[in-house]
């Protein structure tokens, strides 16, 4: 056999053996990659300095190498299926003292470099080279820490600063190595089972586009810091996401999906599951093709099961971070956010029944095993349990290293997003309730409402859209929104009228909320004893919050459970969308359209 045929041999030996993530022994990449990175920390530590110029006083490096299976199939057919790696380094540099540095000042030349801190470097587990990239990397952060640093100085000398608060927190160093994981992927298996999910779709002719899209990820994040910190933690994440949209007889586009999420393929639902979760969704955007439209409504909501934790993902949880904003220049000054929430500590900002937990140290749910889970958040800070909100009053936020006036330490929520930028965001919450109701009460509860505001009907919530699965308009637009805390959540993808006369449930269309925002939730006068598990991906929030970016394949893993509730009153209006006419011919797959 010649060379040639020797090296096609091994090749397909190779493809036909299920799919493996970090084959190496236990213990040997950690030790190389650690190795390099602690060796050039020390060095650059020590000896990088430029002549008069202020020498680095912290300094930090992230090393986060992926490997991905992605497997996506439309209508019964594969349409994408490869394996990706990547190893990024993030170099967090930082000159002056804790007090006073280059970090968070907002002026043109930041914002351009805003994604310039990151670098892909050797996959291979090879010393010398990961020490190369990591030289490169540090030697222009210091260069540009330098730059804004003295940009930062000439600011504070032309504008007042009322209050002196540290830039940056002291913490204790910790030691934190995780083995890496291995994952063995039956490639094939998976196959076979987004192509026969994806398949469904062909029993619903009223659908005109569908998609299954699966991400398995394995995920190990190096990080070392001149304090002493030294982190290694595997971060595995399978995301498995069914969306499909239609057009009506009037012009209006519709989406719907279903995702599913877990730490890993053992845990996501069995074959049967997954296959009745995409027959009901594909079930329910068909009705919603026929479905009646509303024109407007203004009264009493259920919003429930998954509806119910993103009332509080996107009214609630943008404000929960304590980060204080970067100083900023005027012309840039809008684009510096802050939490709604910094002066209304110890104040009511929830019924009395409601009480909520950020504890990114729980790894399970009942059965369910949550994927916000981690143990050191991504500044070397341990992950801790944190009370909120205790009995309706607001006790505490969210915080990374960067200090405010009235919460000085992290509580260990500080999380990178993939362009590199660290900030704050939740890992698990938890929304509970003090004498929560059945949800036969709260629908009763709806209907007694109705009957009291002599209004034929109440609405119920049960799906609201995620335009980052369902790529309903930007999701890079409505991330970036959504970090600012507007106030507007995403429309409703399923939703029903409850009539008052005999709590009949019909399936409606074509409105969306006005507007909603932390007010909103003072009146929730009556909350469910269930609790839904709610999973997404979501990327860091905090002083930049407009820059909170997150795709279909991005974003951090997070887990709300939250109860149903009911809301006194919310207005609702037309959705405002260009209709355009279904396409001109039917399906070609269904018989009756040939």
């Amino acid at each position: 056999m010649n060379k040639r045929k020797k090296i096609f041999a091994s090749l397909v030996f190779i493809i036909l053996l299920p799919l493996v993530f970090s084959p190496l022994p236990a213990g040997e990449r950690e030790t190389v990659i650690l190795s390099a990175v602690g060796d050039e920390l020390a060095r650059s530590m020590g000896q990088l300095e430029i002549e008069n110029m202020k020498k680095p006083y912290y300094l930090e490096y992230t090393i986060s190498d992926r490997q991905v299976l992605r497997i996506d199939a439309t209508f019964g057919s594969l349409t994408r299926s490869e394996q990706v790696h990547d190893r990024v380094l993030f170099v967090g540099l930082r000159v002056g003292g804790y007090d006073f540095d280059n970090s968070a000042f907002l002026n043109r030349e930041s914002l351009y470099a805003f994604y310039r801190g990151s670098r892909n470097i050797s996959l291979e587990d090879d010393y010398n080279a990961i020490r190369h990239d990591i030289w490169l990397a540090t030697d222009s952060a210091y260069k540009e820490a330098l730059e804004q640093l003295a940009a930062k100085e000439a600011f504070i000398k032309n504008n007042i600063q009322d209050e002196k608060i540290p830039d940056f927190s002291k913490e204790k160093s910790i030691q934190s190595i995780s083995p890496a994981k291995t994952v063995i992927i039956d490639r094939a298996k998976w196959e076979k089972i987004v192509k026969e999910l994806s398949a469904i779709f062909r029993l619903f002719p009223a659908i005109h586009d569908s998609a299954v899209e699966m991400r398995v990820k394995m995920t190990h994040k190096y990080y070392v810091n001149s304090e002493g910190t030294r982190v290694c933690q595997p971060q595995p994440l399978v995301t498995l996401t069914a969306h499909a949209v239609t057009r009506t007889a009037d012009g209006m586009q519709l989406r719907h999906y279903v995702p599913f999420y877990a730490p890993g393929t053992d845990q996501l639902p069995g074959e049967k599951q997954l296959a009745a979760g995409v027959k009901k969704m594909a079930a329910e955007l068909s009705a919603l093709a026929a479905a009646p439209v509303l024109e407007d409504y203004i009264g009493p909501v259920l919003f429930t099961g998954q509806a119910s934790a993103e009332l509080f993902k996107q009214v609630l949880v943008p404000q929960l971070s304590g980060e204080r904003p970067p100083l900023t220049e005027p012309s840039l000054a809008e684009l510096a956010v802050s939490s709604k929430l910094v002066r209304r500590m110890n104040r009511r900002i929830l019924p009395r029944e409601i009480s909520i937990s950020a504890d990114p140290t729980r790894a399970v749910f009942g059965k369910e095993a949550l994927i916000g889970a981690y143990e050191v958040d991504d500044q070397g800070v341990p992950a801790r349990p944190v009370q909120l909100i205790e009995s309706g009053l607001l006790r505490t936020l969210l915080m990374s290293r960067r200090p405010r006036k009235e919460i000085v330490r992290s509580n260990g929520h500080a999380r990178m997003g993939g362009g590199g930028k660290t900030g704050v965001q939740i890992g698990n919450l938890f929304i509970t309730a003090q004498k929560g109701k059945t949800y036969k009460k709260l629908k009763k509860n709806l209907l007694q409402m109705c009957k009291d505001q002599k209004l034929p009907f109440g609405l119920i919530i049960a799906t609201v859209d995620d335009p980052a699965i369902t790529g309903a308009g930007s999701s890079g637009y409505y991330m970036m929104r959504r970090g600012q805390g507007d106030r507007q959540m995403t429309a409703p993808a399923v939703m029903y009228r409850v009539y008052a006369a005999d709590g009949r449930e019909e399936l409606v269309r074509g409105i969306t909320i006005s507007e909603i925002d932390l007010r909103s939730l003072k009146d929730i006068i009556a909350v469910g004893k269930d609790y839904y598990v709610h999973h997404c991906l979501l990327n860091p929030g905090g002083g930049l919050g407009r820059f909170s970016f997150a795709g279909s394949g991005g974003g951090l893993p997070v887990s709300i459970t939250a109860p149903s509730v009911l809301i006194e009153e919310i207005e609702f209006k037309k959705i405002e969308a260009q209709r355009k006419n279904p396409p001109l011919l039917k399906h070609p797959y269904f018989p009756d359209n040939r």
